[in-house]
């Protein structure tokens, strides 16, 4: 009766493991490094003004955006085989990282409901921002493709969803660096597929991602984010 009883623990134990999920995780540490960005305190050219002449000019200035925040880095990370307590029964150490990195103002997604954001959520979301959808850096106009590589976030297949790609070291959208948008019931996630191969980023140096988040840069202060990792 006692070994009955043990191997229908055990067939309980096994079967509730069968109805866990793989999903994201919150990141468990981040090493913030230099944060920059562009010195917008050049000097303006002059042009000679004479009495009584009248000049055609063509005039080229550059804006910083009001609405974005460009994170980028590599990534570390572990496979585990753990209990609840956080003992491990065994780990795999992971030297070329797969998957994606999420960013989200919610620190705790629901990834169960995980989605392509769509024209109500991008709405919704440059509203939050502060933007007008005809900004020339509002989501609308950044996110413009939707042939970004198929992913799994968990088990929800992911696919055509609002994409666009972030800059290499030409200067060039190539095949890397790919942004998603993401939601999650009323959370935008934004989204970057991992590089294994660490490509040249928009610096010339070689990174595992490049992530771009919304930010309401029109009024003062800053917005958390807070990162996730589902990582193979």
């Amino acid at each position: 009766m006692k070994g009955r009883t043990t191997l229908v623990m055990l067939l309980l134990i096994i079967l509730t493991a069968g109805f866990v999920t793989a999903q994201p995780l919150g990141v468990e540490d981040v090493d913030v490094g230099t944060s920059s960005r562009f010195d917008d305190t050049t000097t303006p050219e002059a042009v000679d003004a004479q009495a009584g002449n009248v000049t055609e000019l063509t005039l080229h200035g550059l804006s910083v955006t009001r609405f974005w925040q460009g994170f980028y880095g590599n990534i570390t990370g572990t496979i585990i085989l753990s209990d609840a307590s956080g003992a491990n029964f065994y780990d795999w150490n992971v030297t070329t990282p797969t998957g994606q990195v999420y960013a989200s103002r919610n620190n705790a997604v629901s990834w169960t409901n995980i989605n392509c954001s769509n024209a109500t959520h991008i709405a919704a979301e440059e509203t939050a921002l502060g933007q007008n959808s005809n900004d020339p850096d509002s989501i609308t106009n950044t996110f413009t493709n939707n042939n970004h590589p198929d992913f799994n976030v968990g088990l929800t297949t992911i696919t055509g969803c609002p994409t666009t790609q972030a800059y290499n070291a030409t200067g060039e959208q190539g095949n890397a660096f790919w942004q998603v948008l993401l939601n999650a019931d009323t959370d935008t996630i934004y989204t970057t597929i991992i590089e294994d191969t660490t490509p040249e980023g928009f610096d010339g140096n070689p990174w595992h991602f490049q992530l771009l988040v919304g930010e309401n840069g029109l009024v003062e202060g800053t917005t958390p984010y807070y990162f996730y990792l589902e990582i193979r």
